[in-house]
């Protein structure tokens, strides 16, 4: 098992979220303005996170932003990582800062706008209490036993900040999307190809598929059904099976026209 474990090693390639509560003040400035104040992470505090090979203890080291916040991070500030930017780094409507507590956001918000209104609100009223950022791995350190990671340097760039309704899910199917959108056009077309002609995945293919998988494992119930048939085609295990339960061979063919479409669509 410590053996499979090894691939917890493999510096994730697409961008990852994670959650926490966020401890928001809200301030009045001048005129419609506000200020949002709140932490979009905590250093050295561990929790817990699964992928496919189970659960594993996983925390932000204090100084794992320093290099992205120094080097000028173009980062928004969102609700639930969708919608208009509310705020953003390259305009200095949005702050960003490392404190002994962990990222602390400072975002000037305009009134204003309706949707604007409506998250000060939720935040005022008590109904949006946690935060969550959106990030590329850089350096990570796993323990020996590859239960436990260390996130030693992430990049904010071109990612974001959220108020989030709920954060209690580390990863959130947010990434699901993305770790298709983010790839290139033509690496979307090879992996087509892969899997249209029957191929051995390549390296590359698998890596964004068990970042899919791990996803998945941690996402709604609505991507429930889309889980095995996606384990079945990497040939690993469904992290929510019963160990002694056998996978049906056609489920290899579901998944091939799952992925298919998937990536020819993402590919035009």
């Amino acid at each position: 098992m410590l053996l499979d474990l090894k691939r917890r090693g493999n510096l994730p390639a697409g961008p990852q979220v994670r959650s926490y509560p966020a401890r928001f003040e809200v301030r009045s400035l001048t005129g419609p303005k506000v200020e949002l104040r709140g932490y979009a992470s905590v250093f050295d505090t561990p929790y817990e996170m699964y992928d496919m090979f189970g659960p594993y203890t996983e925390l932000v080291r204090a100084g794992a932003f320093t290099k992205t916040l120094a080097e000028g991070a173009d980062v928004a500030y969102l609700a639930n990582h969708e919608g208009l930017t509310m705020a953003r780094t390259v305009s200095g409507s949005l702050t960003l800062e490392q404190d002994a507590t962990g990222l602390l956001t400072l975002a000037q918000v305009n009134t204003q706008r309706s949707d604007v209104r409506d998250l000060v609100t939720a935040v005022e009223d008590g109904d949006v209490d946690q935060m969550s950022f959106a990030f590329r791995m850089i350096r990570q350190q796993w323990s020996p036993d590859y239960d436990q990671r260390d996130l030693v340097e992430l990049d904010l760039n071109r990612g974001d900040v959220s108020a989030v309704n709920f954060g209690a899910s580390p990863t959130t199917n947010v990434g699901v999307q993305r770790a298709f959108r983010r790839q290139r056009a033509a690496d979307l077309h090879r992996m087509a190809v892969e899997l249209r002609e029957g191929k051995a995945l390549s390296a590359s293919t698998m890596d964004v598929l068990s970042q899919v998988l791990d996803l998945i494992a941690t996402a709604d119930d609505a991507v429930d059904e889309a889980q095995p048939l996606l384990a079945t085609l990497m040939g690993v295990p469904n992290p929510d099976a019963d160990d002694n339960a056998a996978e049906p061979d056609e489920d290899r063919g579901a998944s091939l026209d799952f992925l298919k479409r998937q990536l020819e669509l993402e590919a035009r």
